[in-house]
């Protein structure tokens, strides 16, 4: 679930933490309304998964929606900290298209300079 939030640089930050399923819903939804965006100079939000141990299915979709409404938010979403093996999935099912994924949040930053700020 959600560890901590944060914003650092721009970035709305979201460190998650243990299994992320359905039970994410609720406190991610209540964060904000992501079809407004993310907050005035405030253009990218990253999921860091570094702690996640398990991504469900209904995880995923949430993942894909909050990543979609990005272009209604005017945000980009990255993702990093990821298993290889959830990395393929997300290629599998289209989430790359909406959510970039970086090694750590470092790299991401410094892709979006200028974006964020």
């Amino acid at each position: 679930m959600i560890k901590e939030v944060r914003v650092s640089g721009g970035a709305f930050i979201i460190e998650l933490q243990g299994e992320f399923t359905k039970d994410a819903e609720q406190p991610l939804m209540s964060l904000r309304d992501w079809k407004q965006g993310l907050g005035e100079n405030v253009r990218v939000l990253i999921f860091d998964f570094q702690q996640v141990s398990s991504i469900s299915s209904r995880g995923i979709t949430l993942l894909m929606r909050i990543a979609c409404w990005g272009a209604e938010g005017n945000y980009q979403a990255f993702g990093h900290g990821v298993a290889e093996h959830y990395q393929k999935l997300f290629r599998l099912l289209g989430l790359t298209q909406f959510m970039m994924i970086y090694p750590d949040e470092y790299s991401i930053l410094q892709r979006v300079e200028g974006v964020a700020d």
